[in-house]
């Protein structure tokens, strides 16, 4: 009998890699899909494309829509791609799967939280001695204390948001205190946090820990191109190996108790310091390059949640993956577009491999760079992305 898999906020770009590394397995996937102008929406990977209400703007109708889909159509498993589903479907999961028989791969919302949060991640990590920058819980009442901890510059962040949404740099009381007000009112409760200073790469590390609490193969790529410039989201990564980092993310994991997927944010100072910054507690966009590496954490995901035995795999280091729409914009704003090393022109190659299409799969890319160039004729998008 066929598995079906429901992916949630299927626009995404990273649905285009779940969806096939689920297709390889054999499996039937749909996805939730909010706008047709999307990654998911003209990927062949999806089988059925279902166009559902923005999660976002009324958390309630989606949840009837999406119990009433699944009464409809039975699927096995359902999985988030984004913050905003990963957050309903932790605080939905026990109803859900009461009612629907559906499993959610989600932890339960009390260890969701803890992951999701970044100030109580950051908690944890100092009670466990886990590397992590100076943080402290941000307040007009704290603000001096703040200061003497963390120190300047230093980094306004919201306890919970996407990406670098929402982060602002700040390098003396008084631009702490008026930037404060501006994230506060818009993102809610805020940390003040250490500002690394980067050889301007990051790490991401990706990995497993099964229902039994067993940790399968970690994923470490090194963010080579990110945009914005000043602190976002991965153009060029490279898939390389280091067990140092992927021990620390271990033993948090382990710390939480965890299970299921979790994608770390890791900084390595200029004294080569390596400090986790936040747990991305859903797939992220960069997921392809776990595929590229050979290495099928949504084959785990949907194997764990059914009880099924998850594969041993062979893992590829030094594969690079780009993004390809967002690695243009990082061209068009970038000082360094013609000195930088890899250099941005390197096309094709045996180790270049694209997150958002493939010649099997070529309107994603086409589609993904549409929307991209829709978000950014917004002045308001562009101010936020641009001016942090």
């Amino acid at each position: 009998m066929t598995v079906k898999v429901l992916l949630l906020d299927g626009q995404t770009v990273q649905s285009i890699s779940v969806a096939r590394s689920l297709k390889q397995c054999g499996y039937e996937v749909s996805a939730f899909i909010d706008s047709k102008i999307s990654y998911g929406y003209v990927s062949t990977f999806i089988d059925a494309k279902i166009i559902c209400p923005r999660l976002t703007e009324n958390n309630n109708k989606y949840k009837i829509f999406l119990l009433s889909f699944l009464e409809d159509n039975p699927q096995d498993v359902v999985i988030p791609l984004y913050n905003d589903s990963a957050e309903f479907l932790s605080r939905n999961k026990n109803e859900i799967e009461k009612i629907t028989k559906c499993k959610c791969a989600i932890p339960e919302f009390d260890k969701f939280i803890v992951a999701h949060d970044k100030e109580k991640l950051m908690d944890i990590c100092k009670m466990n001695n886990i590397p992590h920058p100076r943080t402290m819980h941000l307040s007009l009442e704290n603000i001096e204390d703040a200061i003497r901890y963390v120190g300047f510059p230093a980094l306004i962040k919201p306890n919970i948001s996407a990406g670098a949404r929402g982060i602002m740099l700040v390098e003396s009381r008084d631009e702490l205190v008026a930037k404060y007000n501006i994230v506060r009112s818009e993102y809610g409760e805020c940390t003040l946090q250490e500002f690394v200073d980067n050889t301007e790469r990051y790490y991401n590390v990706m990995l497993f820990r099964d229902s039994y609490g067993q940790i399968h193969e970690g994923v470490v790529i090194e963010i080579v191109r990110f945009f914005p410039l000043k602190g976002g989201t991965s153009c060029c990564c490279q898939v390389v190996e280091n067990d140092y980092l992927v021990s620390i993310c271990k033993k948090t994991l382990n710390v939480l108790n965890w299970y299921g997927f979790a994608d770390f944010d890791i900084l390595e100072s200029i004294n080569h310091d390596y400090k986790i910054i936040e747990i991305n507690p859903r797939i992220p966009a960069s997921i392809h390059a776990a595929y590229i590496s050979g290495i099928n954490y949504p084959e785990m995901i949907v194997n764990d949640c059914l009880e099924k035995k998850i594969p041993v795999y062979n893992y590829r280091k030094y594969n690079f993956l780009r993004f390809f729409g967002l690695d243009v914009m990082w061209f068009l704003f970038s000082p360094k577009r013609f000195s930088f090393r890899p250099s941005w022109f390197h096309f094709w190659g045996h180790d270049i491999f694209y997150q958002d299409g493939s010649i099997k799969d070529p309107l994603p890319m086409i589609f993904g760079c549409l929307q991209g160039i829709i978000k950014y004729l917004n002045p308001q998008f562009r101010k936020g992305k641009l001016q942090k």
